[in-house]
């Protein structure tokens, strides 16, 4: 296997794109995962990495204490998670076999390995921490605090670091997003529901989403919440970006402009990011950028079809 060994020793500089004031501050800035490479995107500057000629399944999984973003990708027989710095070098953080999930844990990852349906949560460095859980089923995984919540299977459950189960709920959802004070939120699709929850699973907040269903959620550090409502498409689409301070208010802003074909959603410190594919065959996706007061601030292009994206913001040495 070809190490990713400094993903900017294999960096392209794709075609800048416009649509963007180059006089506002601050930069719309992102590293967003595509099938076959990353890229970094800071307004019109796009910076691209690949692995190895062989590799691909990107997937961005979070960012660490330091400003690194910890990512993900096949390679040959392998997976790999590598960090990669605000300098935009990186390294081998560990390797798996292919196949393997991954998913966001704070200051660290966490691994699925779907053969064995055990869950291990790592460190940013690498090393395990606490013991494996035999999580059967589990489709999304975060680690919050101590615990690893899982979804999957029919059931909501979090786990200690020894890898017992400590509480579980029946619920069919389809997202799992960090908020403040060890609580997170999860898209539940069956009850139209977007929910807070303590990891004790006590129900803090409930968003009902009636006749508009909750689609995906996001949220940052500071609790801002996303959630992407309706049904996005290309023809007759009515999806809206419901953004939320207090879980327990009504939205500060709807945003239903250039989210026709929104797959996903990121929120930074200063703006929303909605990831939005392609419409015709042939076309790349792009990204639409809005304040969190939902106003519009443009839409990044030459940034590939992403499947997942990070607010990130490179520094280089001046």
């Amino acid at each position: 296997m070809r190490k990713i060994a400094a993903l900017a020793l294999f960096i392209v500089i794709l075609s800048s794109s416009k649509g963007l004031a180059d006089d506002a501050p601050p930069t719309p800035s992102f590293l967003a995962a595509t099938p076959t490479f990353l890229v970094y995107a800071e307004g019109d500057h796009r910076t691209a990495a690949v692995a190895s000629g062989g590799s691909g399944s990107y997937k961005v999984l979070g960012t660490i204490s330091d400003g690194s973003a910890l990512v993900s990708y096949d390679d040959g027989a392998f997976g790999a998670v590598e960090i990669l710095t605000p300098a935009l070098q990186s390294r081998k953080v560990k390797t798996f076999a292919r196949g393997t999930a991954f998913f966001r844990g704070n200051d660290g990852f966490i691994a699925y390995e779907p053969g064995s349906q055990l869950v291990r949560r790592y460190d940013a460095r690498g090393a395990l921490v606490g013991a494996p859980t035999a999580a059967l089923g589990a489709s999304e995984a975060l680690g919050i605090g101590d615990m690893v919540v899982t979804l999957g299977a029919g059931r909501l459950r979090v786990w200690d670091r020894n890898g017992r189960l400590q509480r579980e709920i029946l619920m069919d959802g389809n997202s799992l997003a960090p908020l403040p004070g060890e609580r997170f939120a999860v898209n539940d699709v069956h009850d139209g529901e977007v929910r807070a929850y303590t990891l004790a699973l006590e129900q803090t907040a409930t968003l009902r989403y009636v006749g508009l269903p909750a689609r995906a959620i996001a949220t940052a550090p500071d609790g801002m919440l996303a959630v992407l409502a309706g049904n996005p498409g290309c023809t007759l689409p009515n999806a809206e970006i419901d953004l939320f301070i207090d879980l327990h208010a009504q939205p500060v802003a709807r945003i239903h402009d250039n989210v026709n074909s929104t797959l996903g959603l990121a929120v930074g410190a200063d703006f929303v990011y909605a990831v939005n594919g392609p419409c015709r065959s042939g076309e790349e996706g792009s990204v639409a950028v809005f304040t969190r007061t939902g106003e519009q601030r443009g839409i990044m292009r030459g940034v590939g079809t992403p499947t997942s994206l990070l607010p990130f913001s490179a520094r280089r040495p001046g």
